[in-house]
């Protein structure tokens, strides 16, 4: 006979882990009980089969359960033994446990919703221990309903029923409800599906916001949001209902297709097929974002456009609708998620605004990611990954990053774990301020996060400098590109010298030059980094417009490199004015900046001369490229250990834009040799075989494809980001992790 003390620390709270935990013990034939607790589940065991029982409790946990530690303790045998085993009333207080982030809806309520006899038959809100909306209504820790948004909607005696019996799916479901006693939704589904199919763009709200939801076939209502919602070419997401109808559109890996069925349902970008659909949906590119339903409202969504199938084969049929499904939100804002906003901001954008009475306590946008080598790599992390913790190779001191200027993300170390948050935005926004200072709240509130240091940004101006000066903390100032490659150190405890090569749009260093492709040496122990090389400097003029307005940075490459302009660059009102102040030079300023490469390329090539969206030339001039192997050799590493893209860029500008698949193919294959020499130059200079690659050029799939393939017939081991955003979206992480050290070894920066 033994008796044990038991805790279980990890995501065992909201997700079925106490009724799994009390159906074991059953089996088991022992007694106890089981608690959560502010600190995580606490279990009490007595009887002859306890070692079995820790064996299954590790082995068999519920599909969203993730145990992280377990400790175990022996008690006095001989105390007073419960007869039975009991499931505990909470034990409240603040707590250090952790919630699950949203994820789809589980099979077994998908059977419920399409059972004519179930009483969740076609309920949008339908959910259980295994599937559902977390993070996303979970107002405060212990994750009771009572500390949900659902704590308004009182349970009906048969939802009562099942949240108190341990041997139902849906004991303890804090998100549990039926017709009877649950949310509701502003309008009929069947309705809403008739002003789709007529060409209606709708605001439909989901677990995370509200999202425009269109036919994808109807080029008419597609540029008609366009046009309402001042986005003219930045691609829309598609929504599918399962991986055979997502194949009609794009070619997939096994690896694309197991994360786009995963639980996460994430928008996985694919490359394009020859199909029929419009062409604005993701206008001149070669990849599409896809993703599956990820709710029930999403499933009834296709339920009704396909004229209410009977039976249940036809959720895995192939079928041709398809929808685009966007974030609804205000132009440069995050996503709407109050019903008040989206009523009074949305009705000029879209046709009609579907609500619905479940609050949302912390909204997020869709997640977007890539898949290279079989690797699932983020472009933006955001819904059913957050809160999600990245766990660290060592317990560090509390601190707080706040991220970047654009696709701020925060990120709190505590103890061994980083809590990054979901993608917020970018903060030249007033309401995405907003955004930042409530997930700032939300996130010390449900984690119980006390930091003892602050870090940031080098640059003096950003709104994320200011509030962590305010903050009245040791403050740590973090280079952007230091803090991109200590990101990927961290989240894959890189140890000793490593290369890191920065490929980024622009960067603020103290020397005022504009950054943006750097290669550095860093010595993971003592935190020292050094820059050892970058892109040679270019000079351009215009301040941030030339981040708008790729045809200036071609002007630029141009009066940097000696080369003449291209007739079509000349045609621009204000090129010849452009071209006159870059030669007079007192208000010039340098850049290394990757980006603004690209930018310049695509321009001389007349494939793209205004970004409407972010890295929109850079995109363009990747979708006309191919895989090209043949050796290019326009790249030179100067004295000082700079990149000379001229010979380069020279030739692909002899092609020019009559040929701008074969040049854009031989830049991109070009410019990855340059790289990979670089690296190799500087593997053998410093005897260090180890890099890390990061920074938002790199979400580029060909220049990434091109360097990786020809780093794997080295002895150099490549690092990538892989749990974070290549872009600005994952540098909190290294801010937090390099100032978390430096405040542990005592080293104050100011």
């Amino acid at each position: 006979m033994q008796r044990l003390s038991i805790r279980v620390n990890g995501i065992v709270q909201g997700v079925g882990f106490r009724p799994f935990v009390y159906m074991l013990a059953q089996q088991h034939h022992l007694s106890g009980r089981v608690q959560n607790t502010p600190d995580g589940v606490d279990i009490i065991v007595s009887g002859m089969n306890t070692d079995t029982f820790i064996n299954d409790v590790k082995t068999k946990l519920p599909p969203l359960a993730k145990i992280e530690k377990m400790d175990i303790y022996a008690l006095d045998s001989r105390a007073q033994i419960e007869e039975g085993f009991f499931i505990v009333e909470t034990k409240s207080g603040s707590s250090s446990t952790k919630i699950p982030a949203d994820v789809a809806i589980c099979e077994a309520c998908l059977d419920e919703l399409f059972d004519p006899s179930s009483r969740y038959h076609l309920y949008p809100f339908i959910s259980c221990t295994h599937c559902g909306p977390r993070y996303s209504i979970v107002e405060n820790l212990p994750y009771d309903r009572e500390q949900t948004t659902l704590s308004v909607f009182p349970l009906c005696e048969k939802c009562k029923a099942d949240y108190k019996d341990p041997s139902n799916r849906r004991y303890h479901a804090e998100s549990t409800a039926c017709n009877a006693c649950g949310p509701s939704i502003s309008k009929d589904l069947p309705l809403v599906v008739k002003q789709i199919r007529e060409g209606s763009t709708v605001a439909l709200k989901g677990n995370g916001g509200f999202r425009f939801v269109l036919d994808a076939k109807n080029a008419a209502a597609i540029l008609q949001l366009r046009s309402n919602k001042r986005r003219p070419d930045k691609p829309f997401a598609l929504m599918v209902l399962n991986a055979k109808s997502a194949k009609q559109y794009v070619s997939m890996t096994d690896k694309e297709h197991e994360i786009l069925t995963s639980r996460a349902r994430p928008i996985v970008l694919m490359d394009k097929k020859k199909n029929h659909l419009p062409d604005a949906i993701a206008p001149s590119l070669n990849q599409l974002g896809i993703m599956l339903p990820q709710t029930p409202l999403d499933y009834l969504l296709f339920y009704y456009l396909l004229g209410k199938p009977q039976a249940k084969e036809w959720l895995d049929e192939e079928n041709e609708v398809v929808l685009i499904v966007t974030s609804a939100n205000l132009s440069g804002e995050s996503i709407i998620a109050k019903n008040e906003k989206a009523l009074k901001s949305l009705h000029s954008i879209c046709d009609d605004i579907v609500t619905d009475t479940r609050e949302i306590a912390m909204k997020s946008d869709d997640s977007v990611v890539m898949c290279l080598d079989n690797k699932m790599h983020f472009i933006r992390r955001s819904k059913a990954y957050a809160p999600n913790t990245i766990p660290l190779s060592e317990s560090l001191s509390s601190v707080v990053a706040l991220g970047a200027e654009l696709k701020n993300t925060l990120c709190f170390i505590k103890g061994s774990e980083a809590y990054v948050s979901q993608y917020i935005g970018d903060m030249q926004s007033s309401a995405n301020v907003d955004y930042f200072c409530e997930v700032f709240s939300h996130y010390q509130k449900l984690f119980g996060v006390k930091y003892e240091a602050v870090a940031c940004d080098l640059h003096p101006d950003f709104f994320t400098t200011e509030f962590a000066e305010n903050l009245n903390l040791p403050l740590y100032r973090v280079q952007h590109h230091q803090a991109h490659a200590f990101s990927v150190i961290a989240e894959h405890n890189v140890q000793g010298k490593t290369l890191a090569v920065i490929l980024d749009g622009y960067g603020y260093d103290s020397d005022e030059i504009a950054r943006g492709g750097e290669l550095f040496i860093c010595d993971t122990q003592s935190l020292n980094m050094q820059r050892i090389g970058e892109f040679l400097p270019m000079i351009y003029a215009s301040g941030d417009k030339v981040q708008k307005e790729p045809w200036r940075m071609a002007i630029s490459v141009c009066e940097t490199f000696d080369m003449p302009v291209p007739a079509h660059l000349k045609a621009f009102k204000q090129a010849d004015d452009y071209q006159k102040l870059l030669k007079v030079g007192t208000l010039n300023n340098l850049t290394t900046s990757a980006g603004r490469v690209f930018d310049g390329v695509s321009s001389l090539l007349d494939i793209c001369h205004q970004n409407t969206y972010e890295a929109q030339a850079a995109m363009l001039l990747q979708a006309k490229a191919s895989n090209y192997n043949d050796k290019v050799d326009g790249v030179k590493i100067n004295s000082k250990n700079q990149l000379d893209c001229k010979a380069l860029v020279e030739r692909v500008c002899q092609l020019g834009k009559d040929n701008s698949h074969k040049a854009s193919s031989i830049f991109h294959s070009g410019l990855s040799q340059g790289l990979v020499k670089w690296i190799k130059q500087s593997s053998e200079k410093y005897s260090v075989n180890q890099v890390v690659l990061n920074g938002g050029c790199f979400q580029n799939r060909l220049l990434l494809q091109l360097v990786c393939d020809q780093l794997k017939k080295t002895k150099i081991k490549v690092y990538l980001p892989n749990q974070l955003p290549f872009n600005d979206g994952g540098i909190s992480l290294g801010q937090a992790w390099y100032a978390a050290k430096k405040y542990q070894r005592g080293e104050l920066c100011v």
